[in-house]
């Protein structure tokens, strides 16, 4: 694999996913939480984006990627991924949106934490040929 592919694949895994989580999100929270629960609305947004993120590994991961290959995509799909959550945390906390919501028990939290580890996961999952 050339040295650029995997810097665009992990830019592109991470922009993928948190661009999915920046769509499924606000359905969470407008459509699923105010009827089923924040919780339970937290793991039917982390299946979806279970398979999302499945989807988005599979065509950015190239097959024959080296472990060194692998583990690039996925440090640079979590840094895009953390630092663009952050930036929406803050843009949410100056504007006063963040107000506007409910707080996010630990409980409802867990979910997004699984996704992250399971975004980090996909590159080695993905198959070598």
């Amino acid at each position: 694999m050339t040295t650029r592919l995997p810097y665009r694949a992990g830019l592109a895994f991470g922009a993928v996913a948190f661009l999915a989580g920046a769509v499924l999100g606000p359905l969470r929270e407008l459509a699923l939480a105010p009827r089923l629960g924040g919780l339970a609305a937290a793991w039917i947004e982390a299946a979806a984006m279970a398979f999302l993120l499945w989807l988005a590994a599979r065509a950015t991961v190239q097959p024959g990627s080296s472990l060194r290959d692998r583990a690039l995509i996925a440090a640079l799909a979590l840094t895009i991924v953390l630092l663009a959550e952050a930036a929406l945390s803050w843009i949410f906390a100056a504007t006063g949106l963040a107000a506007a919501r409910a707080p996010r028990g630990a409980a409802e939290q867990v979910p997004g934490l699984v996704l992250l580890l399971w975004l980090v996961a996909l590159p080695f999952l993905r198959r070598t040929t």
